[in-house]
């Protein structure tokens, strides 16, 4: 029999090391070399290669199936830090940083201190994460699937970007408990938050109902020029807390109907027969005819007055109106079973007012802190590094976003870094040396 003899490849072992700031090496173990790309333990040495001041020991996997050949003409070749043992070990004690810094909402500075790194290091891991997440999952989207929300919470805050104001408006569900909807803007204006609410409404199985939201007159003027029925409860933050008013709009024809009820905001928190105001307007949405161009007659020769100084209090005007000026009803509430009984002879907007509220708030008191909770948390940790623009700040809090959404995308997330050794040997503890046994690693 002739031919050339076949080669056959035996498993490569290499040692794992790690090299403090003083320049010594630790041992920490050894390692078997896989392929990167498809994991095979076929893999042959090809050489060395120059690595800053020294040169690295090269391997080649000799796999014909390699998945690298499908883009490749070449088989994979690759390094020990970046063989498929090696990347899993890291993989491993990056899961757990990155649970902390983007589940539990540790800062930085506090990961730095506990994994024995910078905090450059920590902002470069973030800013990997964020990238694989994009390559995994697209950020344009902030659920992997529709939610079962109808009922949004609209809330904003502000950071500074180079002495300029820039708003995080943001939309949480009240069913899923996760934000979807969010927008970084240099304004908060109408347009602004129709966008956040286009985003969120996108991201639920069912049409969007119920907007909570403070008393921002951007939020009021979207919900009202929706043209559609919607109900906005709305929780102001001024004196005095304990109220809040709720709006149900509903069209008619070419009218838009609107019913206003005032409630104290513990209304829903127990049972018992309580008093609210309320109030119905109607408008006319067709479009009237522009006013003649130039003075009105006899204008010019009219006689000057004085306007009459306004004895009203300052602040937002209308807003507290249904509690002076509306009538008064009466309702039996029962917040453990989701009852509501009312006058029959009021109107179908103000039943539909309390009706949608009930469903928020049962136990509980009006308030609108489940947006606001997220906005204290990307405050209090989201640290800027790098480029400072609205576009990146966008993308790193939706990446942050995101992972609070989907915690699982971990599992499925590979971080191309080479961390540096520091990191590995200040978090390879003895105690996990029997689970890499398992994994085909020798100590």
């Amino acid at each position: 029999m002739t031919g050339r003899y076949k080669k056959v490849y035996e498993p490569i072992w290499r040692s794992i090391e790690a090299q403090n700031g003083r320049g010594v090496h630790f041992c920490l173990g050894k390692i078997q070399v896989l392929c990167p790309a498809c994991g095979s333990p076929l893999v042959g040495g090809y050489g060395t290669h120059k690595r800053k001041t020294k040169r690295v020991e090269t391997f080649q996997c000799k796999n014909p199936n390699c998945a690298h050949l499908k883009k490749f003409k070449t088989l994979k070749q690759f390094v020990l830090t970046t063989s498929y043992k090696f990347q899993e070990l890291i993989g491993i004690k990056l899961k757990e940083f990155y649970e902390d810094l983007m589940v539990k909402s540790a800062k930085q500075k506090t990961l730095a201190k506990k994994y024995g790194i910078s905090e450059s290091q920590v902002s470069a891991l973030r800013i990997k994460l964020e990238l694989a997440i994009h390559r995994i999952n697209s950020l344009d989207s902030l659920v992997l699937t529709p939610q079962p929300d109808r009922a949004i919470a609209i809330d904003e805050t502000f950071l500074k970007i180079k002495g300029m104001c820039i708003y995080i408006i943001i939309a949480t569900g009240y069913t899923s408990r996760k934000v979807l909807g969010i927008k970084v803007s240099k304004t908060r204006t109408e347009d602004d938050i129709r966008k956040v609410f286009d985003e969120a409404n996108q991201n639920t199985e069912h049409p969007i109902n119920t907007v909570s939201s403070d008393a921002l007159n951007s939020t009021q003027a979207m919900t009202k020029n929706l043209g559609r029925e919607i109900t906005h409860v709305i929780h102001p933050h001024k004196k005095p807390f304990k109220k809040a008013i709720i709006k149900n709009y509903r069209y008619e024809g070419n009218e838009r109907v609107t019913g206003i009820v005032g409630i104290e905001s513990d209304f829903f928190k127990k049972r018992g027969k309580r008093q609210f105001k309320y109030m119905e307007m109607r408008e006319d949405l067709t479009s009237k005819p522009q006013r003649k161009r130039g003075r009105p007659l006899g204008s010019k020769t009219k006689k000057k007055k004085k306007p009459a100084k306004s004895k009203q209090k300052r602040g937002r005007k209308g807003l507290y109106t249904v509690f002076s000026k509306g009538k008064i009803g009466y309702a039996s509430i029962d917040p453990y079973r989701d009852k509501l009984k009312i006058n029959k002879r009021l109107s179908s907007t103000v039943t539909a007012a309390l009706n949608a509220t009930l469903i928020i708030y049962a136990l509980m008191s009006i308030q609108n802190n489940l947006a606001e909770n997220i906005n204290s948390f990307l405050r209090a940790v989201l640290r800027l590094t790098g480029p400072k623009t609205i576009e990146s700040v966008e993308q790193r809090i939706r990446a942050t976003l995101k992972i609070r959404n989907h915690p699982e995308l971990l599992e499925d997330i590979l971080i191309e870094r080479k961390v540096r050794a520091e990191f590995l040997y200040n978090n390879l503890k003895l105690i996990e040396y029997a689970e890499l046994l398992e994994r085909g690693i020798i100590v």
